[in-house]
């Protein structure tokens, strides 16, 4: 657990030199600089969701049928070594539009302020995120019940709902997301690209995982 401990630090090391940019009216507090994770939240029928291209995250934008869900296989590594090209509030990049599968390690997984789960993915020396919305957060998305799932697979490996202090995990993992280029906010673990799997769509804790 020390070395799990040690990525998630210095994941957050990483992103203290990222100066956010501010998008679509997300508001930063001070400290976010520093490795302080916050974007802008809003209930939805007594739930605390997301609003930054909030559509795009869940599936639930009009693009979102277009998006191919023939399951790619990559490292962590080549996800984040891709050109970002992020789309717009309720648009996709080109790139936004497939879905990829990762083989990896989860360092650490923790509850976001926007009721996400933030996974940390770590393969090879290099790190990206992963996202698993809240299910009340995505109403009349598309693949709403594998978003769910795969956000219960994930609960069941780690012993029940997660909360907002980190679970360092170390299990091997099998993730399936949509690709989603994110803007930095001072999260935790990012890709260079700011590359993530988002949603996530699938989750399985692979064999000889401790």
């Amino acid at each position: 657990m020390i070395i799990v401990a040690a990525v998630i630090a210095a994941a957050t090391s990483v992103s203290a030199v990222v100066v956010p940019r501010q998008g679509h009216g997300a508001q930063l507090r001070a400290g976010a600089e520093a490795g302080e994770e916050h974007e802008a939240t809003r209930t939805i029928r007594g739930a605390t969701c997301g609003v930054e291209r909030w559509p795009v995250k869940t599936l639930s934008d009009p693009g979102a049928r277009q998006v191919d869900f023939a399951v790619r296989p990559a490292t962590v590594r080549y996800l984040g070594s891709l050109r970002a090209s992020a789309g717009g509030q309720d648009d996709r990049g080109p790139l936004e539009a497939r879905v990829f599968r990762v083989q990896a390690r989860l360092v650490g997984v923790k509850r976001e302020a926007d009721s996400d789960y933030h996974l940390i993915l770590s393969q090879g020396g290099a790190t990206m995120v992963a996202e698993m919305p809240l299910s009340a957060c995505t109403s009349g998305a598309l693949r709403r019940y594998a978003m769910s799932t795969a956000r219960a697979e994930l609960e069941r490996a780690v012993g029940g709902p997660v909360g907002e202090s980190w679970v360092r995990s170390g299990l091997r993992v099998r993730v399936v997301g949509v690709l989603f280029f994110d803007l930095p906010h001072g999260q935790t673990g990012h890709a260079r690209n700011y590359g993530e799997l988002h949603p996530v769509v699938g989750f399985r804790v692979l064999a000889g995982s401790p």
